[in-house]
């Protein structure tokens, strides 16, 4: 008897909805529900022996396709903290004008994205290969505030990823109420008012 033959099968109940769907999408896989079904359980239990879940999975998966949309490419620590460091001491501000327009390009690509954008660009800070070791978020009706701490992070690091995180906020629909930037440490509060024009922070 094959090992698949001799394996226990077990009945399990699910929304009739779900099962539909997931019918659909075997067929467009060209597998039965049967074999598409094990596959998934598999992969959830593979998941869990790597101390994730699948949701945590493509949730990062998802970071990830928006790091290639933005044409994002990992660079070297060290290469990209010197890059910074020789451009800073000649920048007239260009630089961190970049990076907060390309935060604002990633907060108006998530909303078109995703139906929580504020919830996708904090999982984005989370997962997405900033450097951050930390990144906390408070929320409430009046007030969007976030923490991120990244002890290796050079000063001018810090600053172009603080213009960033504010350039992809006030795409949101938010704006800037307060802030502290310090090497390695950004807080920034922001409150979901009316937008006035914005701009970045100068050099500092």
């Amino acid at each position: 008897m094959s090992e698949d033959a001799s394996r226990e099968e077990k009945l399990i109940r699910a929304p009739g909805d779900l099962v539909s769907r997931l019918k659909e999408a075997a067929n467009r896989e060209g597998k039965t529900l049967y074999n598409y079904v094990a596959e998934i359980f598999e992969q959830a239990v593979r998941a869990y022996e790597m101390k994730r879940n699948l949701k945590y999975v493509l949730d990062v998966y998802e970071i990830l396709e928006v790091q290639k949309e933005a044409g994002a490419i990992f660079t070297p620590r060290d290469i990209l903290e010197y890059s910074v460091e020789r451009i800073h001491q000649e920048d007239d501000g260009t630089l961190q004008r970049l990076w907060y327009q390309t935060g604002k390009w990633y907060g108006v690509y998530l909303k078109e994205k995703s139906d929580y954008p504020v919830d996708a660009f904090i999982r984005l800070l989370q997962e997405g290969r900033w450097d951050l070791n930390e990144v906390t978020v408070k929320r409430n009706q009046e007030t969007l505030e976030f923490r991120c701490i990244s002890p290796l992070a050079s000063q001018e690091r810090t600053l172009l990823l603080r213009n960033f995180i504010e350039g992809a906020v006030h795409s949101l629909g938010y704006r800037t109420l307060d802030q502290e930037c310090f090497r390695g440490i950004i807080r920034l509060k922001f409150s979901p008012k009316a937008l006035k024009q914005e701009t970045p922070h100068d050099s500092e």
